[in-house]
């Protein structure tokens, strides 16, 4: 949501199971570690009391660090729905359709566009315009 964190994904090494992969290696690890972060931050808390400096500085830790997990959730949210379109990408459609899945992902405003106009049947020459269309995932 706020672009804190993010992945990078080789063009030339997409394959049909990246997003699983990007969730499975490096997405669901990040949220445990953060996670645990968390927890640490909380102890801390509790050992340090409820008044003073400390204390109110590690609150604000919590309070950044629970945004911050609760931003990674979204991004793994928002990875889970692109992956479970399981679309195969291909290297012709070139990168603004192949990105368009990932719309609510990217920090690029035409990838939402293109998004919508595959979902409208437009681009039926490209695969991925026909595996939405198999899938029945284009708007009639």
């Amino acid at each position: 949501t706020k672009g804190n964190y993010g992945l990078w994904l080789y063009y030339n090494r997409l394959d049909k199971d990246i997003l699983f992969k990007a969730l499975l290696n490096y997405v669901e690890p990040k949220i445990r570690l953060e996670e645990d972060r968390l927890n640490t931050l909380r102890a801390r808390k509790e050992a340090a009391g409820s008044s003073g400096r400390e204390a109110k500085q590690i609150e604000r830790d919590m309070d950044h660090h629970e945004q911050f997990v609760s931003e990674i959730h979204d991004f793994k949210d928002k990875l889970r729905r692109a992956a479970d379109l399981h679309l195969t990408p291909d290297l012709n459609d070139g990168v603004v359709l192949n990105i368009a899945p990932l719309w609510g992902l990217v920090p690029w405003k035409e990838a939402k566009k293109y998004w919508e106009e595959l979902s409208e049947g437009k681009y039926e020459w490209s695969s991925i315009g026909k595996q939405l269309r198999e899938k029945k995932l284009v708007k009639p």
